[in-house]
């Protein structure tokens, strides 16, 4: 199955079969790698939306009155049907995000098919837990039908993330994705319709956020919101929802810091490869992403020589290309973003350019330069502004609670990293930290622990069981008391 291409009137997804949209407006898919235009999708309308949760709701009592295995078992053979259209995926994906060659099929293919099977292997524990509080008996039901709104930056691992877990407790779902990045959800629909998935369970609606996601967010028969983007975004879609009194779930920004306890040389040149890898990783554009480097002051010299040399070895270029570690941006808007970005921070006091790549190269597409600055003033915009694409801002500190200080320095509170070897230093300032995960050093990403933000980086968890959690309410039965 190819992903669709040219012009796209059957942009909408209801009981298992394309259809039209009946907006008059179109929006533009533009390949990142060229800014030439692969799609144009026709937006959809109030109605539309309408259409979309009345096909959700006439599914949502059967889909529940299935069995957890088998709701699970539909997913695993989803997740099976995906895997066997990788190249498809991955095709459209790099052409909609720009992820480079060497990293689409893990980072963006690969964490979505994780994203699934762990949902799948987390979900039958947290559905079927039951609990006795004295004569009451707690089960888990589930929230009803879902509006799901994901963000253009993981196509698939962010509609995973949201349509696995809703599915698997029960929940049918209507489904907005990014309008410059709707193709790939095509391709999940097609796959959980041949899975067996009941016709209504997944529906799916394209357009702008500000209005169809804005019609998903406040629309009267939806049970529960998840969304994922910008804090702005993030607030507007809250309010929508609270017109209704509908439960929200937040994965908004990040600032996130990797924070260097150790005073060591080493330590600080491991710190710097791992944190500008996930600085410029799918160029940046993780909400995720470590893209402030914390560490001790008098090391800041040995830093600037690692991130110099880091610099020499990125390769800039066509996404396509297996020699490019380093993208475009998803679209021109976002381009534009981070060059403005850019242009504030090297007119900020404080603030310099360690190093950059050049890009001036590269004519077509949406290309913006990885870059490095050391800013000593913490309230300065590229310290405290969610950039989104591949620069890195680095803080040296004087010391640890000077570090906890800029770490805690701005108003999002997503992950962090503390870099030290020494355990019971690393929890006890993870635990002073606000931010929803901590990582030691270089361990890896756990995938199916709770993964969600504090602050202005939202509220909810997911992956794994407690994003199931997240789909499912509680309901307590109180027995009465046996007869004499």
């Amino acid at each position: 199955m190819a992903s669709p291409r040219g012009t796209v009137d059957d942009s909408l997804w209801l009981d298992n079969t394309r259809a039209a949209a009946s907006g008059t407006t179109y929006v533009p898919v533009d390949d990142s790698a060229t800014g030439e235009e692969i799609a144009r999708v026709r937006s959809a309308t109030g109605e539309d939306v309408d259409r979309a949760f009345d096909s959700a709701a006439r599914a949502q009592r059967r889909w529940a009155d299935v069995s957890p295995a088998d709701r699970v078992a539909v997913l695993a053979k989803a997740a099976d049907i995906l895997e066997g259209m990788a190249d498809d995926l991955a095709v459209t994906m790099q052409a909609e995000v720009g992820t480079v060659a060497s990293q689409v099929r893990g980072a963006q293919v690969g964490l979505g098919l994780t994203a699934m099977r762990l949902t799948a292997a987390a979900a039958l524990d947290a559905i079927t837990e039951r609990e006795q509080i004295g004569g009451s008996d707690v089960v888990r039901e589930p929230a009803g039908v879902v509006g799901a709104i994901t963000p253009w930056n993981y196509p698939l691992f962010q509609v995973a993330l949201k349509v696995a877990p809703a599915i698997a407790a029960g929940c049918a779902v209507v489904l907005k994705p990014a309008e410059v990045a709707p193709l790939t959800t095509f391709l999940v629909a097609e796959a959980f319709a041949e899975a067996g998935l009941p016709a209504g369970v997944l529906n799916v609606v394209c357009g702008g956020g500000a209005s169809v996601g804005g019609a998903v967010a406040g629309h009267p028969r939806a049970d529960f919101v998840s969304f994922t983007g910008s804090v702005a975004a993030g607030r507007k879609v809250a309010m929508a929802a609270a017109r209704w009194g509908t439960r929200t779930s937040l994965e908004l920004g990040g600032k996130s810091a990797a924070i260097v306890l150790d005073d060591d040389e080493e330590k600080v040149r491991a710190a710097v490869r791992h944190t500008t890898a996930s600085c410029f990783g799918n160029a940046g554009q993780t909400c995720a992403a470590l893209s402030r480097l914390i560490i001790p002051r008098r090391l800041l010299a040995e830093a600037e020589d690692e991130v110099r040399a880091v610099l020499e070895q990125v390769v800039v270029g066509d996404p396509s290309d297996a020699a490019s570690t380093v993208g475009p941006l998803a679209s021109r808007e976002q381009r534009d973003r981070v060059a403005e970005h850019l242009r504030v921070a090297g007119k900020t006091a404080g603030v310099r350019t360690v190093a950059a790549k050049d890009v001036s190269h590269l004519t077509r597409g949406w290309y913006a330069p990885p870059t490095v600055v050391v800013a000593d003033d913490p309230g300065a915009p590229i310290v405290q502004e969610e950039v989104f694409g591949p620069v890195l801002a680095i803080q040296p500190a004087d010391d640890e609670a000077h570090a906890i200080e800029l770490a805690e320095g701005t108003r999002f509170g997503l992950i962090a990293r503390v870099w030290t070897d020494d355990d019971a230093r690393f929890e006890r300032v993870a635990r002073r930290l606000r931010v929803g995960g901590v990582i030691q050093s270089d361990a890896p990403t756990v995938w199916d622990a709770p993964f969600g933000g504090v602050k202005d980086s939202g509220y909810g968890r997911e992956r794994g069981a407690y994003g199931v959690e997240e789909y499912l309410v509680p309901k307590s039965l109180q027995r009465r008391a046996p007869q004499a």
